[in-house]
């Protein structure tokens, strides 16, 4: 369907062509709330089949596509006739300089940055659609770009060139005020945190001091200790699960594994209460790692993985000075150390690292496997069991790895 002259923008059809089903869903969703036609497919070249039979107002196309890429599919729709004043929206990746000059290659008219702001998404869309960019032919000469010393000849129009940077601009701008605005938000829960763990821990103190230390008393008090400890662990959570709600529930789903496999393994209530306390906060370091690089889709370069691989040292730090019952935060340093000294941050190997730990990371390992992600579908918990029964006595603790797949395969343990 064209959009006539005059005719409201809302009223447009948009074809949706997403990799993920997930993610595509989410977005149809999104855009039929606003009465948009919508249309979705996950291959590029059935979306180009499609769009070329019945040409829609507006693409917008994420990057990873079976068939052809999001790139190649702009490229064949602005090259073919009834598709050529079609606007096409990329949904990129967060600061991939290289992504911005392959769209610009390719004549997109606007990048929209993953994980992408909605009410961002609707009106770049509205503003396309109710403006669309006039083209006056490519650019005869080509502009030379030179990036990484590699030259770049791009020979999109100049005002197409300029919509799509301003748009670039505009997104990197509204990302960076939301950023600010989740370190306003942490703060100032961080701020609320220590105060009441300070108003709490004085007030504790003070009944100690003034009660007398009988049987009941202590017990009293012990059992008040042990709650705000775990108010002071389910404050952490909610403070990560504000900013990174995957990081949050992959946590509590690890916590539930772990837990099950260590009373399987026959360890005491004590330290499966431990390793309970140390499975909820063991990527609390991840509140370091900016969201564009965990939820990135695709590759990460060596730069980005680096920093996603300090979270340990990051939460044995904000952990180290916590008074624990358990020695939480050397749990959470060596969760992801390994049998044969290959693991991070320390390289420890064997016995240096804790039974704990070990028990953490192949509840880790095969919960981030089983379970869906922002950057990728969910592998299957056949294929996860499979990569830790690979690794038995290699990478991974072979009493950890047997009492995690009895579980499954025996005991109908499951994540559901």
């Amino acid at each position: 369907m064209k959009l006539e002259q005059g005719q409201l923008a809302s009223q447009a059809s948009i074809l949706v062509v997403e990799g993920e089903k997930r993610e595509g869903r989410r977005l149809k969703e999104l855009l039929e709330k606003q009465h948009f036609a919508v249309h979705s497919e996950t291959n590029g070249k059935a979306a180009l089949e499609f769009a070329l039979e019945d040409p829609p107002d507006m693409i917008i196309t994420g990057i990873g596509l079976a068939g052809m890429d999001g790139f190649a599919l702009c490229d064949a729709a602005k090259k073919s006739e009834p598709l050529k004043d079609v606007p096409v929206i990329l949904l990129t990746s967060m600061g991939d300089v290289e992504e911005i000059l392959r769209a610009l290659k390719v004549n997109a008219d606007a990048c929209v940055t993953r994980p992408y702001n909605p009410y961002f998404l609707l009106s770049k869309i509205k503003n396309l659609l109710e403006n669309p960019v006039k083209r006056s032919g490519k650019h005869p000469d080509g502009v030379k770009v030179m990036y990484k010393n590699r030259r770049h000849i791009i020979h999109t129009p100049p005002e197409t060139m300029v919509s799509l940077l301003l748009s670039t601009y505009e997104d990197a701008v509204l990302r960076n005020y939301e950023m600010t605005r989740t370190q306003e938000a942490l703060e100032e829960i961080t701020g609320k945190l220590e105060e009441k763990v300070a108003d709490r821990t004085a007030a504790l103190e003070k009944e100690v001091a003034e009660r007398t230390a009988t049987a009941r008393d202590l017990t009293r008090v012990v059992r008040r200790l042990k709650r705000a400890m775990e108010e002071i662990i389910h404050a952490m959570v909610a403070t990560l699960k504000i900013r990174d709600p995957y990081t949050a529930d992959h946590q509590s789903r690890v916590a539930w594994l772990a837990v099950a496999m260590a009373q399987e393994m026959g360890l005491s209530d004590s330290r499966i209460e431990g390793i309970r306390m140390a499975c909820m906060i063991h990527d609390i370091g991840k509140i370091a790692v900016p969201l564009d690089i965990l939820n990135k889709p695709g590759r990460l370069s060596p730069i980005e993985f680096a920093l996603i691989k300090t979270h340990p040292e990051v939460g044995y730090n904000i952990l180290r000075s916590v008074e624990f019952p358990w020695p939480i935060a050397d749990m959470v340093l060596q969760h992801h150390e390994r049998l044969d000294g290959s693991g991070y941050p320390s390289n420890l190997s064997g016995n240096s690292i804790l039974q704990e730990s070990k028990i953490i990371a192949v509840a880790d390992v095969v919960e981030a496997m089983a379970s869906h992600r922002p950057y990728r579908p969910s592998l299957g918990i056949d294929i996860a069991l499979e990569e830790v029964r690979h690794k038995r006595k290699v990478s991974f603790d072979p009493d950890a790895v047997d009492a995690c797949i009895s579980l499954f395969k025996k005991k109908g343990f499951s994540f559901e």
